[in-house]
């Protein structure tokens, strides 16, 4: 059977051979209206159809290339495919002539052109073509009046996709929505053009080549084109637009060559002083007054010199036929400046040199940009670039900024307010930075401290120092007790024992009188500055319980009713006026404790000891109690001695006597000292 050749019409792509076979591709044109309308939605099925080519869905195939089409269905359907052309043409691919039956298996892959009596190769003219593949379930008519499967591969079947498309989506509707699918693919194409070379040159050459009223370069210039006709402009100034017609033949090379005609015009210069000399383009050509003939109808630069004045530059433009006329006047080379400044007697240093003070005029000067640095006590110094005109006198006025003092103020103690003009600014110590020159009243006061005021004077720029030592607002208080020779603890603080005169800050105290063998005594005073503050109180006798076993060293001996049965490296001693019993290392107390039955036992001892930070006592010491080390939690009172109380009724013996032993280690640092131990049954 004769082999058939079925063109694809795709998305052209210009494609042109010069001369040394070189091919470009164009920009693709925008897809055609009815590419949006291709899928027919269909949501509500459950048939799927893949639809692919021999290249990926997009790409380019060239002019001659096989192209082959594959497809899969996910269950046994009847099978149509059609080809969607961007020049409007709805074509036929498959049922066809030679393939007529169109029902295919499900899960299997089929390939189009799926017999050897037909082919796909793509030809020009080109654009975006679509492959579309529609499934049923059962055979459709989707073009009413012509049977597919007698009609041959890449026969048209309407000429207006659109409404080809429109008739297919009207059967489709018509039929159950879960019994057909569809599925789209795309791919462009390339077209070749044939191009050829041209060579432009122009007399005399430079000129700019418009092709077709576009600009392509100077000349010579040479040129890839596609084969045909081309408007050449060729545009020189000075000389006359050359415009022609050019043949570009398709790989061959052709060059041109324009003569250029020139325009001309005549050139009339003068100057005040004449006698300048005049440049044109920078080429010496006389002396003003001067004629010069004959030049190119174009812009020149004119440049006239003079000695004692300033050149002048400008362009002039020669017109064609005429003569043009030139008249400047030359400005002498110096200039003046007149310089001034707000307030006045300023020193003025021009390019570093100094010229006098304000206000200050400087004549003769060379025209020019200059730097001006003006300077005056007290402001800061002002720098800037001034410009001199020839001819002329330049008035420059400039302010000048005052420099910004600075206060630092100090204070002892620390912490004052600070007030500037009754304003609030800080906490000594504090530095104020950028205050302007004058008179400011300064204030600094602190909670029980005198307040300190000062009028203060800052010049332009200082840095003044301002150190205050405050008068503390003190109190004269006087404590006493009776008895007396009661300690005294203000605020947790030990002071001396009663009758004690103490100067205090004015404001409020809590107050602690402790004396053996009386209650401590525990109050808040209230201190008055500038004021005598007496406080005489009576402190209450403790009477001492017959549940109490204790041994109190702080008068100079063993006082209580614990017996002591052992006594090793110790000795009574006596600070700050309180007697204590100094156990040293490897010491040994050991004391024996009547029959005591009550149902909790307390152990408190009064010594003098820093435990950590967790309230653990430096094991420097053991107690022990019958033979057994007190290792159970402890409780921590007191102020200058520390009052530690364990619970010992787990260690206690109810029915004989007791044994207590406090030992120190012999590898400790320093002593024990040891004011009063109590037994206490509770």
């Amino acid at each position: 059977m004769k082999r058939l050749i079925f063109t694809l019409i795709i998305l052209a792509f210009s494609i042109s051979f010069s001369l040394s076979q070189q091919i470009s591709i164009q920009e693709k044109p925008p897809s055609p209206s009815w590419e949006k309308i291709i899928i027919v939605p269909n949501p509500e099925t459950k048939l799927k159809l893949d639809l692919w080519l021999n290249k990926p869905e997009g790409s380019i195939y060239r002019v001659g290339e096989e192209l082959k089409i594959f497809v899969r269905a996910n269950d046994d359907v009847h099978l149509y495919i059609f080809d969607l052309t961007p020049d409007g043409d709805f074509k036929l691919i498959f049922p066809n002539m030679y393939s007529g039956n169109n029902f295919i298996k499900k899960n299997q892959t089929y390939t189009f052109p799926d017999k050897p009596t037909y082919s796909f190769k793509i030809s020009p003219p080109g654009g975006k073509e679509f492959i579309v593949g529609i499934i049923s379930k059962k055979p459709l008519n989707l073009f009413p009046g012509k049977r597919l499967e007698v009609l041959r591969p890449g026969e048209s079947l309407e000429k207006n996709i659109e409404k080809a498309l429109k008739n297919i989506e009207r059967v489709l509707i018509e039929e159950k929505k879960e019994a057909w699918a569809q599925a789209v693919t795309y791919f462009y194409v390339q077209e070749i053009v044939t191009q050829g070379r041209v060579k432009i040159n122009s007399n005399p050459s430079r000129a700019q080549v418009y092709i077709n009223n576009e600009y392509k370069g100077l000349t010579p210039l040479s040129l890839i084109l596609p084969e045909g006709s081309y408007r050449v402009l060729a545009k020189l100034e000075g000389y006359k637009d050359y415009e022609t017609t050019i043949i570009v033949e398709g790989n061959k090379e052709k060059e041109y060559t324009f003569n250029l005609s020139p325009r001309y015009g005549n050139l009339r210069i003068e100057s005040k002083p004449s006698g300048a000399e005049v440049y044109i383009d920078g080429v010496y050509r006389g002396k003003t007054p001067l004629t010069i003939k004959n030049l190119l109808a174009k812009t020149y630069e004119l440049k006239l010199t003079y000695p004692g004045y300033s050149d002048i530059v400008e362009k002039v433009e020669i017109k064609e036929g005429i003569e043009t006329r030139v008249s400047l006047s030359l400005l002498p080379a110096v200039g003046s400046l007149s310089i001034n400044s707000s307030p006045s007697g300023a020193e003025v240093y021009l390019n570093g040199v100094y010229r006098g003070l304000t206000p200050l005029l400087i004549s003769n000067l060379y025209p020019g940009t200059y730097q001006i640095q003006l300077r005056k006590s007290g402001y800061k110094d002002f720098i800037s670039s001034i410009n001199v005109i020839p001819g002329t006198t330049s008035s420059y006025n400039f302010t000048l900024i005052p420099l910004l003092g600075t206060i630092n103020i100090f204070s002892n103690p620390s912490g004052a307010e600070v007030y500037i003009d009754r304003v609030y600014k800080g906490k000594t110590p504090l530095s104020l930075t950028d205050i302007p020159s004058g008179t400011y009243d300064l204030r600094i006061t602190l909670s029980g401290y005198e307040e300190y005021f000062e009028r203060i004077t800052l010049a332009p720029g200082e840095v003044k120092q301002v150190s205050v030592n405050l008068k503390p607002l003190y109190g004269e208080v006087f404590i006493d007790s009776k008895p007396q020779g009661a300690k005294v603890y203000i605020d947790g603080k030990y002071q001396g024992t009663t009758p004690i005169t103490l100067n205090l800050f004015e404001g409020k105290y809590s107050l602690i009188l402790s004396l053996s063998g009386y209650s401590d005594l525990s109050t808040e005073i209230n201190v008055k500055s500038k004021e005598r503050n007496n406080f005489v109180f009576v402190l209450s006798p403790i009477e001492v319980p017959t549940n109490i076993y204790y041994l109190n060293f702080t008068k100079g001996t063993y006082d209580g009713n614990l017996v002591i049965t052992k006594l090793e490296k110790s000795i009574l001693n006596k600070e700050d006026g309180v007697y204590n019993l100094t156990i040293f290392p490897s010491g040994i107390l050991e004391t024996k404790i009547p029959l005591f039955k009550f149902k909790k036992i307390l152990l408190k001892i009064n010594f003098l000891i820093t435990p950590d930070n967790k309230g653990v006592i430096n094991p420097i010491f053991e107690i022990i109690l019958n033979g057994r080390p007190i290792t159970l939690p402890f409780a921590i009172e007191g102020r200058e001695y520390f009052n530690v109380k364990w619970d010992i009724t787990s260690y206690w013996l109810q029915d004989r006597e007791n044994i207590l032993t406090l030992q120190v280690d012999k590898k400790v640092e320093g002593s024990l000292k040891i004011k009063e131990i109590i037994i206490e049954g509770r």
